[in-house]
């Protein structure tokens, strides 16, 4: 299943002017909203290397999954990257 979501689902949902405003400001660029969205770790390579830093001073995988709002499987993989 794809998680592209039509322009016609995207200009119901934001509404006509702010669906113009994102036309004007991001031409031909592709958007990517993350399911967990969380203010205090939108910068991924800050959170990233916060669960690194957490993780080397001894936080379990599953605290950092809570933590961070994210699967075991991705802190693991953020984990094994550096």
């Amino acid at each position: 299943m794809s998680n592209v979501v039509s322009i016609e689902k995207l200009k119901k949902v934001v509404g006509e002017a702010a669906f113009q405003e994102l036309l004007n400001q991001l031409p031909g660029k592709n958007i990517y909203i993350p399911k967990n969205f969380n203010e205090k770790y939108h910068d991924r390579k800050k959170r990233n290397k916060l669960i690194r830093k957490d993780y080397a001073a001894g936080m379990e995988v599953s605290d950092l999954a809570a933590k961070y709002g994210l699967s075991r499987g991705t802190i693991y993989k953020i984990i094994e990257k550096h």
